[in-house]
Order: structure tokens, then C-alpha cells, then sequence
């Protein structure tokens, strides 16, 4: 007589008929009179008391089934109302966001080493801010020690990972087992980082508008250095700039103006001597906007005179200027100063000439031609002239001049012009632009493997890294790339390529023809899926997705190479 086995709900899972044993749950059920029933039956009780321990999840689960799960050491059961194997303690850990958890369950995202809890229809983010890779952001409390050994009690402001400004109750130098960077002196109160140096900026200029370092923005009541004055006691700017509403008076050490003091307007030493100068090695200008003489009145411009002077204007600038010397540029002159070693004038002055008088300057004739004995130095252009067929180097630019070198493959001397190698190849450390071809094959990404693995390794998500080996049931997403076309994720120190798209080199498993589907089949392999599916006698529903497409033939039953596209 077959047996009917019923869930606890009542509801009929097998009927399992005399002599026989049912194989629908990850338990066999035995039936009536079945010889050696007593293995099987202990292995039914090791089963459970193990609760299915193994890296891949039972293949026949039921509501309630538990499941220990090696590869990330956790407990975990089966919701059938989801179709998923849920942790039944702890948080959800995954690199995607998982599905199907409840109220105040737990998600600790692997990608972005984050805590989330889920609030029925969304997850909030538990801690810590940030994003991955761009460091973290929070509040922290922690205490430190000072120089004496002494303890106290901080709060760090992290941003992207750095220590911005520190809280503390009390002041006093950091000890070095505490070191923050950019801290040495804590302040009662809010300290910023780097306000130990001698500026209280280190990154930073603060009159750049676009890098003016670390500081407080904002608008403070009331501040120290005001020492309780109002606003309205303080310089103001308006819509043209500064403004005064009376005459301001500077004492004799004046004042200046630009960024590096350009510009000085002072009494001299001898308390009496008005000075405008520059530290500037360029000119000293007066300018007008407009075609209107700039006046000065009553200043002694001509020697013992108070008068007004018109200076000039935009178009006749210094109409008339006495002076005993001049110092500076003029437009106009009746001699040049060369040296002080002219046989013609012990002042070093020289009057200008067409014709080749010695000690004079040369002036161009009536024909635009210049008269000499001999001309000496060099010339850039000539009345005849050629081109040279060969050169050390190259102008590139204004006043660049660049030699030229081959070099090879994946390298290139730095600040010289390519020369193609013997085969027609230009090689350089990295090209700028747009490529049309590709040498190679497969689009792959960069990933921390837990191991080093072989060219066509098929790889799933898992191990101690990001991406392992792929066993039986798992599900591949690539396989160990040789020669990218495309190469992702390229900054990523210590990572693997793996191919995700493209003709790529598989390791396979068995005899294999074109066109076949291939399946992760253990030890870093690949199979033939209905071979897999008929060796395993499972149903196809409960095994991983095709992962790629094989493109050759072959007959060998061990492990080989075979050409292949992944999906």
C-alpha cells in the first residue's frame, strides 16, 4: 500500500509507492518494504542535522527547508513565496539590492561596504555616508591623547574621507600615537584642518574666488576680530566698488594696491616727499577712457611754477614734459642710449645714421635698405635662401623645438615627435582618440579575483574577492580574458580582466560541438548544457542560465580551449 505524504498544512507533497524511493524533496522518502532503507534513512537524518551544508543551495527546497550556506557561513531558509533563499540572521549580504525582505531586515552592500534597513518599501542608508571609493562622511567620536598622555574627547568631521574640522571642549596638542593629518594644536571650540600652519591655509589662496582653501562661509552677528563694532563703522562696498563717505586720511606709511603690492602711494622718510611708484618691472601709466586731458592743478609740473597742467589725452599723451632727465620709454628722441663705453660720447648716447658711420645707430634709407660694413649674428631669412633636408629637431610650437625617436610597443619617450618602426607601427604609452578597429575580440572589466587563474577560467561571483572559480549550479558571467579589445575598469590595482562580451577562449569540459550551450560545470569549466542537465537529472528550470555559445567543434573528453561567444 503507497504511501501519501502530507506537508504540515496537510497538503499532499508524494505519494510513494511500495518497494520504491521518492526523490521530489532534497530528503528521500522511503517507501513500504524498500530494502536498505537504513542508509538511506540515516543519510536523510545527516542531512538534516547538517542542515544541507554546501555552497550551492539544496535543488528541491519547500517552504521552511534550512539551508547552511558554506560559502558565506550562514544560516539561511527557503520562502516559496518568493522563490529565495533568505539569511535568518544577521543582514542580507549581496552587492545588488535584494529582493523580497521585510520591515527592519538588514542589507549589508558588499559593493559599497554599507548598511541599509528596509523599511517596507525603500532601504535607508544605516552608515557609513559616503559613496565607494570616494571615502567616508560622518560625525565620529573618539578620544586621543596630548602630548602629556593625558585623554580627551573629540568629534571628527569626516568629507570624502578626510578629518575637515575636529570639536573639543578643551585645547591642547595632539600626541603623536594620536596624529590626525592636517591637526598638531586643538582649540576649545571648533578647530579646522591645517589652521596650525602659519597662514591657517595650506591648499588654498583666500583671495582665489575658485581655490580659496578651507575656511568658515556665512554671515556671523558677531566675531573677535570686530572687537563689537557694527558693520557700518568698517569700509563698505558698493555697486562701484569700495566706497568712502568722507575724506579718509592714511598716515605717511600709505597704502598699496594689487595682489603683490603693486602699486605704493606714501609719504617719503623725510615726512614731506609725496611717492607713487611701482614694484612692478613694467611702466607706471596715467589713462584716460575717454579723448579728455587729464589735468593736474596747482603741482609744480614745470620747474618753479604752480599752475595747471594739462597732461594730455588718449590720442596726445604728455603734450610737453620738462624735466632734467627722463627715465622710462620714448616714442621719440633725437639720440639712443647704447653703453657707457662709446668713443663718440662718454655718455654712451648714439645719434642715428644711413650711412655706415661707425659708432652710430643704423637707419633704414629712403628704400627701406640698411647701410653696414658688415653685418654680424645671425639671420632669420635672406634674399636667397634653402631648405634643409636634414635637422636635430623639429619646431612643434612658438619656440618649441622637439627631437623625434621609435620606440617600442606600449611605450614612448616623453616630449618627442613618433616615428613609425620598421613595420609601419607608431607605439606610445597611451593614444588619445578615436579608434575605428580593434586587434582583439572581447569587451572585458577588471576584477579582484582570490586567485591566479588561467586564460578561459569560467569565473561567477564569490570567494574571498570579488569573483572566483565557478563550481557545478553556479551562475558564470565570464571567463579569463587574454587579449581585451576593450578594457574597463583599467585603474584597478591587482584586477583580473574577465571577458563579459565577445569571442573569447573558454575552458571546457567534454566533447563539445558549434553552436552548443555552455554552463558553469565545476572547477573553473565549462559544459555542454543538456550534458550537464542529463548527467545531474535535474530539471532545467533550477539550473543557471546559458552563459556563452561555443563556436568550434571538438571530440576530447579532458579539459581544453575552446573558441567561443559570451552572451
Amino acid at each position: 500500500m503507497a504511501y501519501s505524504i502530507d506537508k504540515y498544512n496537510g497538503t499532499t507533497i508524494a505519494v510513494v509507492e511500495d518497494g520504491t524511493i521518492d526523490s521530489t524533496l532534497d530528503i528521500k522518502l522511503i517507501g513500504k518494504n524498500y530494502a536498505g532503507y537504513g542508509e538511506v534513512q540515516n543519510e536523510n537524518f545527516l542531512h538534516m542535522l547538517e542542515n544541507f551544508a554546501g555552497n550551492n543551495s539544496p535543488p528541491r527546497p519547500i517552504s521552511g527547508q534550512i539551508w547552511y550556506d558554506t560559502s558565506v557561513r550562514k544560516l539561511k531558509f527557503y520562502d516559496a513565496s518568493t522563490a529565495r533563499w533568505k539569511t535568518t540572521g544577521g543582514a542580507e549580504v549581496s552587492s545588488t539590492v535584494p529582493a523580497g525582505l521585510a520591515i527592519g531586515d538588514f542589507w549589508y552592500d558588499t559593493t559599497n561596504k554599507q548598511v541599509y534597513i528596509y523599511d517596507g518599501s525603500t532601504y535607508i542608508l544605516v552608515g557609513p555616508q559616503g559613496v565607494a571609493g570616494l571615502g567616508t562622511t560622518e560625525m565620529k567620536s573618539r578620544t586621543v591623547t596630548d602630548a602629556t598622555g593625558a585623554t580627551h574627547a573629540i568629534i571628527q568631521a569626516f568629507v570624502d574621507g578626510e578629518v575637515m574640522f575636529i570639536i573639543s571642549s578643551d585645547s591642547f596638542t595632539l600626541s603623536v600615537a594620536s596624529a590626525i593629518p592636517g591637526f598638531g594644536y586643538i582649540t576649545q571650540g571648533v578647530t579646522l584642518v591645517n589652521s596650525d600652519n602659519s597662514d591657517g591655509i595650506t591648499d588654498g589662496d583666500p583671495l582665489d574666488p575658485l581655490n580659496p582653501g578651507r575656511a568658515f562661509w556665512g554671515t556671523a552677528t558677531n566675531a573677535m576680530k570686530l572687537n563689537g563694532l557694527g558693520s557700518d563703522q568698517f569700509v563698505q562696498v558698493g555697486p562701484g566698488g569700495i566706497e568712502f563717505d568722507s575724506i579718509v586720511r592714511f598716515a605717511d606709511v600709505g597704502y598699496t594696491l594689487g595682489d603683490d603690492n603693486d602699486l605704493e602711494v606714501k609719504i617719503d622718510t623725510d615726512g614731506s616727499t609725496p611717492i607713487i611708484g611701482t614694484t612692478l618691472t613694467g611702466t607706471l601709466k596715467f589713462k584716460t577712457l575717454t579723448n579728455t586731458p587729464m589735468v593736474l592743478v596747482n603741482q609744480n609740473i614745470l620747474p618753479g611754477l604752480a599752475n595747471t597742467t594739462d597732461l594730455g589725452t588718449t590720442l596726445v599723451p604728455f603734450k610737453d614734459i620738462h624735466a632734467a632727465n627722463l627715465y622710462g620709454t620714448a616714442s621719440k628722441t633725437d639720440r639712443l642710449k647704447i653703453d657707457d663705453t662709446a668713443t663718440d660720447d662718454a655718455s654712451g648716447y648714439k645719434s642715428a645714421k644711413t650711412t655706415a658711420a661707425p659708432n652710430t645707430i643704423a637707419a633704414r634709407d629712403g628704400s627701406g635698405n640698411l647701410t653696414a660694413s658688415s653685418f654680424l649674428g645671425n639671420a632669420t631669412s635672406a634674399t636667397t635662401a634653402t631648405t634643409a633636408s636634414q635637422a636635430n629637431s623639429l619646431q612643434v610650437g612658438a619656440g618649441v623645438y622637439r627631437t623625434a625617436s621609435v620606440d617600442t610597443p606600449d611605450s614612448g619617450t616623453p616630449n618627442t615627435i613618433a616615428v613609425r618602426t620598421i613595420d609601419g607601427d607608431l607605439c606610445a604609452t597611451i593614444f588619445k582618440g578615436t579608434a575605428t578597429a580593434a586587434l582583439f575580440a572581447d569587451l572585458a572589466e577588471k576584477y579582484l579575483a582570490d586567485d591566479e587563474y588561467e586564460i578561459g577560467t569560467v569565473v561567477c561571483v564569490g570567494g574571498e574577492a570579488e569573483v572566483t572559480a565557478c563550481n557545478l549550479g553556479d551562475r558564470a558571467f565570464g571567463a579569463v580574458s587574454g587579449s581585451p579589445a576593450y578594457m574597463m575598469n583599467a585603474g584597478l590595482v591587482g584586477g583580473t580582466y574577465i571577458a563579459l562580451k565577445g569571442r573569447v577562449p573558454i575552458k571546457v569540459i567534454g566533447p563539445v560541438r558549434k553552436g552548443d550551450k555552455l554552463v558553469a560545470a565545476g572547477t573553473g569549466c565549462a559544459g555542454v548544457a543538456h550534458v550537464v542537465l542529463k548527467n545531474l537529472a535535474i530539471k532545467a528550470g533550477n539550473f543557471p542560465d546559458t552563459f556563452a555559445i561555443a563556436l568550434e567543434n571538438s571530440d576530447e573528453d579532458g579539459i581544453k580551449l575552446i573558441e567561443a561567444i559570451i552572451l
